[in-house]
């Protein structure tokens, strides 16, 4: 059987027996040597670094405490300042970006209406040339094909050159507009006379600019 050690103290003043967790004889009041036990652990713990440790909750000086108080509201005043900058980057960069493909559109939008009427003005001169050479301008149903193309060509009556096609009269096909749309031709006038034109970026909804030219009537008329 495994010994548990003696159980109780001898109160070295009156010799009686006291329990181990008395500090003070319970009959002398003589104060109890304690060897081992809590006192000795309580002893043991004073020499452990970690209870030598700077207490958190101790209270700084009024100056720190300010000093901290200001860094703290300094921190705070930085954070605000950095997100209003990035929302107001953000914001700018957006506006940028939007007013610059607006920009573009906008750009895109004049270079096809000068090409439409460069092209037109082209196709306008290509015709005077055919009517030279024919005595009329193409039917509707020949269109400005028959610029580039040489038609099935019908005479007409009074014309000392008709079905003399020197063509082409305009160098490239320029049969569809820069919106990919065709071209709009009618003659008018039993050949005498024409309408070219386009019906610019609305199509054939007829909402937007269109685009037109005609012949120029002829002297003396």
């Amino acid at each position: 059987m495994v010994s548990q050690g003696p159980t109780k103290h001898i109160c070295s003043g009156c010799g009686a027996q006291l329990a181990v967790n008395l500090r003070y004889c319970i009959y002398c009041y003589r104060p109890v040597r304690e060897e081992r036990g809590p006192r000795a652990h309580v002893e043991s713990a004073r020499v452990i670094d970690t209870t030598h440790r700077n207490d958190p909750t101790k209270v700084f000086l009024p100056e720190e405490h300010e000093a901290m108080l200001r860094r703290a509201r300094r921190r705070k005043r930085l954070l605000i300042t950095g997100a209003i900058v990035f929302v107001l980057a953000v914001a700018a960069s957006t506006t940028f970006y939007y007013l610059n493909r607006h920009w573009r559109e906008n750009e895109k939008a004049i270079a096809r209406e000068q090409m439409a009427r460069r092209e037109l003005g082209l196709l306008s001169d290509a015709l005077e040339r055919f009517k030279m050479d024919i005595g009329r301008y193409p039917t509707t149903e020949e269109g400005v094909a028959s610029l580039t193309r040489r038609p099935s060509l019908k005479e007409l009556s009074g014309s000392s050159r008709a079905g003399q096609w020197f063509g082409p009269y305009v160098d490239g096909i320029y049969e569809v507009d820069p919106w990919g749309n065709d071209y709009v031709y009618e003659a008018t006038d039993a050949g005498q006379g024409f309408t070219l034109s386009s019906y610019g970026p609305g199509g054939e909804t007829g909402f937007g600019s269109q685009f037109q030219v005609t012949s120029e009537p002829e002297s003396g008329n």
